[in-house]
């Protein structure tokens, strides 16, 4: 010690050990951190979003077609629809299998263009009971929520085809159900 500088004999700084501790109490924070927040279940709540926002906008697409036809575009070209959807039976049929219904509705300017390109239209169902004779009021869109706060949520407790569900997890049960906009 003789040999160094005055300067140096009495520097201050950390030691290689203090550095590690530091950096270990900022990793076990920082996985804190990640664990409280949960970017999965982030994700899944901005796609149940998105899912959501997508229903009711196709619902309310539906309606203002009703309103301006008095009947929803699947119904016949004779009730005033464009017959869009060849079949009387539209139970719990997937919204990407509405393909004509949906240029229906993109022509008559009530959807937007994105939304017939919207990758979630598979996990979005729409119901009517019965579709040449029914109003607007009895068209149901469902979809079943990803994450786990939709799932508990308590408007979340119907079937996929807008009936009530069973034992759903929103009510204490166990099942997955679905949300509707009716």
């Amino acid at each position: 010690m003789k040999n160094l500088p005055a300067n140096f004999r009495h520097a201050a700084g950390f030691t290689l050990i203090e550095l590690l501790v530091v950096i270990g109490i900022l990793g076990i924070l920082a996985s804190a951190l990640v664990a409280t927040i949960n970017p999965f279940e982030q994700l899944n709540k901005a796609q149940d979003s998105n899912l959501k926002n997508a229903s009711v906008e196709f619902l309310n697409a539906n309606i203002r077609y009703f309103t301006t036809h008095n009947a929803m575009p699947w119904d016949s070209v004779a009730d005033g629809g464009a017959g869009c959807y060849g079949t009387s039976d539209l139970s719990a049929i997937a919204l990407s299998t509405l393909g004509n219904c949906l240029t229906t509705l993109l022509n008559e300017g009530e959807i937007k263009q994105g939304f017939t390109t919207f990758n979630g239209l598979d996990k979005i169902f729409i119901t009517e009971p019965s579709p040449q004779t029914s109003s607007q009021n009895d068209t149901t869109v469902c979809f079943m929520p990803v994450s786990k706060s939709q799932q508990t949520d308590p408007t979340t407790v119907y079937a996929q085809d807008g009936s009530t569900g069973a034992n759903c997890k929103s009510t204490g049960g166990n099942n997955n159900c679905y949300w509707c906009a009716q």
